[in-house]
């Protein structure tokens, strides 16, 4: 329970710095790097848990060694976590991080796919229309897809709902074929 709360304690101090910064988007990739380098370097693991090496000389080896590719704000981060023992939850802190961010924003952007170019109207109604389905106000992105038959395809993030003409034929197609 203590861990958690450290972990809850050090990412939301990280995300109010991040954000009154305004280098929100900045620090999330420089942690996902960071949390890339902690995940596949065996190394990098045994070196920030290493007793032998005094924290003082992790904090001077990290801020050499990361000068480029980190900010300070995520160098601090390392910094208080050797300092404070508390290396181990690194990942956990990045990962509650993400979390954070992903629930706070209050814009989403999305992707919108269509056949032909919509009139403002039926745009306007769109973005309406997610916007109170989804309770968060929206960034919209509008592409024609020449060779799509009809309908619409959405990309919100990493998730794409699909309602072209071609894949609601697919999907009846196979529901012929197994009914």
């Amino acid at each position: 329970m203590k861990n958690k709360r450290e972990v809850i304690k050090y990412a939301r101090a990280l995300f109010n710095v991040a954000e009154k910064s305004g280098e929100l988007s900045k620090v999330s990739r420089h942690l996902e790097l960071l949390l890339s380098i902690n995940g596949s370097s065996p190394e990098f693991r045994l070196f920030l848990q290493s007793r032998r090496i005094k924290p003082k000389d992790k904090i001077r080896i990290i801020k050499i060694v990361f000068v480029d590719f980190l900010s300070s704000l995520e160098i601090d981060l390392i910094s208080y976590l050797i300092e404070d023992g508390n290396v181990d939850l690194l990942d956990a802190v990045i990962k509650r991080f993400g979390f954070i961010r992903d629930n706070v924003k209050t814009r989403l952007n999305i992707t919108v796919s269509t056949s032909e170019k919509m009139s403002s109207d039926e745009l306007e109604k769109l973005i309406n229309n997610i916007e109170q389905k989804l309770n968060k106000k929206i960034n919209v992105d509008v592409m024609v897809e020449s060779n799509m038959l009809g309908g619409i395809k959405f990309r919100i993030g990493n998730k794409i709902v699909d309602g072209s003409v071609a894949t609601r034929l697919e999907k009846l197609q196979s529901s012929l074929y197994q009914g």
